[in-house]
């Protein structure tokens, strides 16, 4: 996802993405289990509202790290 001038990656962090995009419109948190089921990994879906000629953007984290971007089929407002 590109935030002005500089683009979201799979991998960056929490802090970067905000610091590059600002604060998301929605947030969604969570938990998921690894794969040995013991423990529990944070996971949060951060909402991108870009404004009424944008598709809205999710980011999804795991553990503090970005795992995917999914652009909605829905315009933001």
């Amino acid at each position: 996802m590109r935030c002005g001038n500089k683009l979201v990656s799979v991998g960056d962090s929490m802090a970067a993405v905000q610091a590059l995009c600002g604060a998301p419109a929605a947030v969604q948190h969570g938990a998921k289990a690894t794969a040995s089921g013991s423990t529990e990994v944070p996971v949060e879906t951060w909402t991108y509202n870009r404004g009424p000629n944008q598709l809205l953007v999710n980011i999804r984290f795991v553990n503090g790290q970005v795992v995917a971007i999914t652009t909605l089929h829905q315009y933001g407002n």
